[in-house]
C-alpha cells in the first residue's frame, strides 16, 4: 500500500503545468510530502529488578537481603512479594504474646509488660522498669526467658572483638578439666594440709630415688602414683582456676567485687560463675561442673556466636508459626505420620531446619562471620535491622485452625509423707518424670509436636488459719480441663495460706535497707510465680453455668531446676521453662482461633504484719488476656503411684521436729473477706 500511495504521488507532480494549481496536499515550492517511512522500534523500557539496593528507603520500610553472596537493602513489599519471610533483628522485637494489639475501634491495647520486657533485653531498665544503676550493670536473664536483644548480640561480638585481655587467656587448658571440686572451708584447710604433706614426701622420695620430677618418680616407685596424681591435681587446678579468673574478669563478670579470693573456689566465685551461667543459658547448678566447663573453654566469639543461633531461633520461631524442636524424639527415633498421598513422614526439627536455612541464606553460619556481620552494623542500624530469609515449606498440617491438646503425664507419683519418723528425709526416686506434650489431630492421627519437661504438685508447705506451718500435700488435677484464658505478664495473687516470709524482702533503698513487698513473686515479671506467660486450667462449666477454677496453671517459671530435678514440686501448677511457656502459647495464639480480651484491671489490696513490719500489697492488673475460643483440651494423666499409699492424704501434716499448739486445723476453716479478689493456686518457689 505505501508504494502505490508513492507512485500516484510522483503522477500527480508530473501532471501538474505551470500556473497550474497543485491539487491538495502538493505544495508548489513545498516539498514534497510523502508517506512517512516506517519509525524504528521504541527502544524497550530498562526491566527494574524489585529486588535491587535502595539508599532511598524510610527505615520502616526496609529489609536487608542477601542475593548472590551481596547484601541489598530492598522494600518490605518486594521482599514479600519475592517469597522472604521477615525475620525481626530490631531492638523493639518480643515473642508474640508481647506483641503490641488493636481493639476493634482501632486503638492499641497495651500491654503493661512489653515496655518492660524490652528494657530488660535491651539492658536498659531491670525488673520494675527503672533505669539499670550504672553502664557495666547487665541484665543476662536468657535463662529466664528472655533473650537479649540482637543489639546487645551486636554489642557483645564487636566489644569483645577489641579486648585485649581476652586473648591472653589459655582455653586449652580450661578444657583438660570437666571440672573444679569445690570444698567447704573446713575441707579446704584439710586439703591444704594434705597437699603440703605429700609434696613433702615426694620431695624426699625424689631425693632418694635420683628423679627429676614427678614422671621419673612414677617410673621408679609405682607405688606413689595415686599421691603423685593427687597432686598433679591440685596443680591443674590451680592452674586452671587462674586462667578461669582472668576470664571471667576479662569477660564483665568481675570475681573481686564478689570478695572473691584469688585461688579459691569460695562463694564469691560462684557468683560470678552464675552471671557467666546466665549469659550462657546454662541450666546448671552454681558450680565448675561439665557444662559451664566446657563453655569456659571456648573463646568468647564461639560462645557469642552460641547465643546469637539461640536468639535467632526465638526470632524464628516468632515469624514463622513454628513449633517443632526435635524434642519428641525418644531414644533418636522421631515420630511418624501418614499424609494426604498416603507415605509416611518424619515429624521433622522444624527448629533446626528453619534456623540453618537462616544462617546459610545470611552467611552467618560460622562465628567470624557473623562477627563480620556485626561489625558492618552501627548502632543506629539495630533500631530497623529486618532480614529476609526463604524458609522451607511447612509440613502438609499446619493451617491458621489445628486441632491441639495439651497432655500432662505426671510420672512417678509418691503420695507418702517425704520424712521419716526421726525428721529425717525420705527419698522417694522418680525414674519417670512429668512431661507436658502438645499434640495435634490431623486425618485421624494424633501427632506430638513437643514434648517437655515440667512439674506436678507434692507435698508442701502452708500457712494453716492458726498461724503456724504445716505440711499438706498440694496434687494435681487428674482428668480433662481446658484452657480458655492465656495471661501474658501475669500476677499471682498470693492466697491466704502463703507462708508471709516470701510475700516479703529486705532491699536498699536510697542507701538503706528496708522491708518492701516481694512483688517479683506476684509479677508481672519473670522471676514471679507465674513466669511470663499462662494458660488457666478449668472445668467447662454446664447450662450456662461458670467455668469451674481449681487453681492449677501451666505457667512458666524461672525455678529452672526444680523442673529438671526429681526432688523437686509445684504447688499443683505444671511449670515449664520461661522459653518454652513463651513458645507454646505463641504457637496456640497463630493457630487457633482467639480474641484480645486485653489488660484486666483488677484493685488487689491487702495488708500483712511479717517481722514486726507492716506491709502493704497493690496489684492493679492481672495481665493482658487472650481468649480461646474454643479453648484449648486438656488431660492430666494420673501417673504412675509408687508406694504403699495409692491416694493422697487429706489435711495438715506436722513438719517433724517442729512444735505446734493442741490438735490440727482444719483446712478452709478460715473464713474468706467479702468482694475479695480470688486467690491462685500455684505458691511461690
Amino acid at each position: 500500500m505505501r508504494r502505490h500511495a508513492f507512485i500516484s504521488s510522483i503522477l500527480a507532480i508530473l501532471a501538474i503545468g505551470c500556473g497550474d494549481t497543485p491539487p491538495e496536499g502538493v505544495g508548489g515550492d513545498a516539498a514534497v510530502v510523502l508517506d512517512a517511512a516506517p519509525a524504528p522500534d521504541a527502544a524497550p523500557e530498562p526491566v527494574i529488578d524489585p529486588l535491587r539496593h535502595r539508599d532511598d528507603l524510610p527505615a520502616t520500610e526496609r529489609v536487608l537481603v542477601v542475593i548472590d553472596g551481596q547484601e541489598r537493602v530492598v522494600s518490605r513489599d518486594a521482599a514479600k512479594a519475592a517469597g522472604y519471610t521477615e525475620v525481626d533483628f530490631s531492638r523493639g522485637w518480643t515473642p508474640r504474646i508481647f506483641r503490641e494489639a488493636k481493639g476493634e475501634d482501632g486503638a492499641v491495647m497495651v500491654n503493661r509488660y512489653r515496655r518492660i520486657f524490652l528494657g530488660l533485653a535491651n539492658d536498659e531498665t531491670d525488673g520494675d522498669g527503672l533505669p539499670l544503676r550504672n553502664d557495666d550493670e547487665k541484665n543476662f536473664l536468657e535463662v529466664f526467658g528472655i533473650p537479649p536483644s540482637m543489639g546487645i548480640i551486636r554489642d557483645r561480638f564487636v566489644t569483645d572483638a577489641e579486648k585485649a585481655c581476652l586473648k591472653e587467656i589459655d582455653y586449652a587448658l580450661i578444657g583438660r578439666m570437666e571440672g573444679l571440686t569445690y570444698r567447704n572451708d573446713r575441707k579446704t584447710r584439710k586439703h591444704r594440709r594434705k597437699i603440703k604433706s605429700l609434696k613433702k614426701k615426694l620431695a624426699a622420695a625424689m631425693k632418694t630415688a635420683n628423679a627429676a620430677d614427678y614422671g621419673a618418680l612414677r617410673a621408679a616407685q609405682p607405688d606413689l602414683e595415686d599421691d603423685i596424681a593427687y597432686v598433679d591435681r591440685d596443680t591443674l587446678q590451680l592452674r586452671v582456676l587462674t586462667e578461669i579468673e582472668k576470664r571471667l574478669d576479662c569477660d564483665g563478670h568481675n570475681h573481686k567485687r564478689y570478695r572473691h579470693k584469688a585461688g579459691r573456689l569460695d562463694h564469691g566465685l560462684r557468683l560470678a560463675v552464675r552471671r557467666f551461667q546466665r549469659k550462657n543459658k546454662i541450666y546448671e547448678h552454681t558450680n565448675l561442673r561439665k557444662k559451664t566447663m566446657k563453655l569456659m573453654a571456648q573463646p568468647p566469639v564461639q560462645t557469642n556466636y552460641l547465643t546469637f543461633v539461640r536468639v535467632l531461633q526465638e526470632r524464628v520461631f516468632a515469624a514463622t508459626g513454628i513449633l517443632e524442636d526435635g524434642s519428641t524424639a525418644i531414644r533418636g527415633k522421631a515420630p511418624t505420620y501418614e499424609g494426604a498421598d498416603g507415605k509416611t513422614y518424619v515429624v521433622r526439627n522444624l527448629m533446626d531446619e528453619f534456623t540453618e536455612a537462616a544462617t546459610r541464606q545470611l552467611g552467618l553460619d560460622t562465628a567470624e562471620k557473623t562477627l563480620a556481620f556485626f561489625q558492618r552494623r552501627s548502632v543506629e542500624d539495630m533500631e530497623w535491622l529486618r532480614l529476609g530469609v526463604k524458609f522451607p515449606s511447612k509440613p502438609e498440617y499446619y493451617s491458621d485452625n489445628m486441632e491441639l491438646k495439651l497432655v500432662v503425664d505426671r510420672g512417678d507419683v509418691w503420695y507418702e509423707i517425704p520424712y521419716k519418723e526421726n525428721g529425717k528425709k525420705l527419698r522417694q526416686p522418680r525414674r519417670k518424670m512429668p512431661k507436658a506434650s502438645l499434640y495435634l489431630t490431623y486425618r485421624d492421627q494424633k501427632i506430638r509436636l513437643v514434648r517437655w519437661p515440667t512439674t506436678i504438685g507434692g507435698w508442701r508447705t502452708e500457712q494453716a488459719s492458726n498461724g503456724y506451718v504445716y505440711l499438706r500435700y498440694k496434687g494435681s488435677d487428674i482428668g480433662n480441663r481446658v484452657i480458655r484464658k492465656v495471661i501474658a505478664g501475669p500476677t499471682w495473687v498470693a492466697p491466704e495460706s502463703t507462708p508471709l516470709k516470701s510475700l516479703a524482702k529486705r532491699r536498699y533503698v536510697n542507701g538503706k535497707k528496708q522491708g518492701i513487698v516481694n512483688y517479683a513473686e506476684m509479677g508481672p515479671g519473670y522471676l514471679s510465680a507465674y513466669g511470663l506467660v499462662a494458660g488457666y486450667f478449668v472445668i467447662p462449666g454446664r447450662k450456662g453455668r461458670p467455668d469451674h477454677d481449681r487453681g492449677i496453671r501451666a505457667h512458666g517459671s524461672s525455678d529452672y531446676m526444680s523442673i529438671m530435678s526429681s526432688q523437686r514440686f509445684s504447688h499443683g501448677c505444671h511449670r515449664l521453662m520461661n522459653h518454652h511457656a513463651v513458645r507454646m502459647y505463641g504457637f496456640l495464639l497463630d493457630h487457633r482461633p482467639h480474641t484480645i480480651s486485653g489488660d484486666q484491671t483488677m484493685r488487689h489490696k491487702r495488708q500483712f504484719l511479717y517481722d514486726g513490719e507492716v506491709f502493704e500489697v497493690r496489684i492493679p492488673s492481672r495481665g493482658f488476656q487472650y481468649t480461646l475460643d474454643p479453648p484449648l483440651p486438656v488431660t492430666v494423666l494420673k501417673g504412675d503411684i509408687k508406694g504403699d499409699l495409692k491416694k493422697p492424704l487429706e489435711g495438715y501434716v506436722k513438719i517433724p521436729g517442729e512444735s505446734y499448739p493442741g490438735d490440727l486445723p482444719e483446712v478452709g476453716r478460715k473464713k474468706k473477706k467479702k468482694k475479695k479478689e480470688p486467690a491462685d493456686g500455684e505458691a511461690p518457689k
